[in-house]
């Protein structure tokens, strides 16, 4: 399994979409995880263009704007009109399970299958052998939090050739191995370590902010990020109206990605007010230059290097 972390932005636009952009989500994935952040309308849509599967998966929500939400119930319904009766689990602020309960009552909706909602207002969401995901609180009109998602820390690399001289038939056996077990193969014990190249990994640290103005809180959580989403709504001249309207213009985005450090920056939420969106990136790497925009479809890996 490769150690990397596969990020796919299926929609950047503000609430009113745009031609060429689709309102808020991303797909975030790490081995056998998927991540779904938010489901502005037409997420499913770009799901399927993007080849993720609707089977297994997790959705988080930082708020519960219709711009964030709208994509929701017909994702669900897609699931039930496919019988995929894998259970999943939606995240989101406080007042989630209300907000679900209405919908499914408004679209007598009858989920087919097992879902279970946490509400968050920060602290660990879900953990596993691969990630740990938490929250946090940000800025905003309504009750919204942030995410960070980390890999779990890695202590080394199987080695096919040593399981090979050790005469360890592959399959099953070399799973366990990989997960940690101890085998015994006729009355003979063999330990993971016995297989396992001890290459200690850097763990991978994602965050994604959701809609937020400028908030401290961002850089605390943010710090040394490999990787910061982050609000953009507005270009650098409207910091009145990133403020009304509690969102960051881009440049709000590239200071806090410069004060916590983080290894790169992607500039989302994208409006139209955007005219000129080569002299807002401009902007933003004056201040932070490993910053990029976001677009449909922009798909980045990161890696976990030695």
């Amino acid at each position: 399994m490769s150690d990397e972390i596969t990020i796919t932005f299926l929609g950047t636009s503000s609430a009113p979409p745009q031609i060429e952009r689709r309102q808020s989500s991303v797909a975030i994935k790490y081995r056998g995880n998927l991540l779904i952040v938010d489901l502005g309308e037409g997420a499913q849509i770009e799901m399927l263009k993007n080849k993720i599967s609707l089977r297994k998966m997790t959705i988080l929500l930082t708020h519960l704007h219709s711009d964030h939400t709208l994509g929701l119930m017909g994702l669900l319904t897609t699931r039930n009109f496919f019988n995929i009766k894998t259970p999943i689990t939606i995240i989101g602020p406080s007042w989630t399970s209300k907000f679900l309960s209405i919908l499914f009552l408004a679209y007598r909706f009858r989920p087919e299958f097992e879902i279970s909602v946490k509400e968050t207002t920060g602290g660990t969401v879900l953990e596993n052998k691969d990630l740990v995901v938490k929250s946090f609180p940000v800025k905003h009109s309504i009750e919204s939090v942030g995410y960070i998602v980390e890999t779990q820390p890695k202590t080394g690399k199987f080695n096919p050739e040593k399981a090979k001289a050790l005469a360890i038939p592959r399959g099953e056996l070399w799973k366990l191995l990989q997960e940690g077990n101890s085998i015994d193969i006729d009355g003979r014990k063999i330990n993971p370590e016995e297989v396992i190249d001890k290459i200690p990994l850097k763990n991978l640290k994602v965050v994604i902010t959701g809609d937020t103005e400028f908030d401290e809180n961002v850089i605390e959580h943010s710090k040394k990020a490999d990787l910061l989403i982050h609000d953009a709504t507005y270009p650098p001249e409207e910091t009145e109206r990133a403020t009304k309207y509690s969102h960051s213009t881009c440049t709000d985005a590239a200071l806090i990605a410069k004060k916590a450090k983080v290894k790169k920056l992607v500039l989302t939420h994208i409006s139209q007010l955007h005219s000129d969106l080569e002299h807002s990136l401009a902007e933003s790497k004056k201040i932070f230059p490993n910053s990029i925009l976001a677009h449909d479809g922009l798909r980045i890996k990161i890696k976990a290097k030695d």
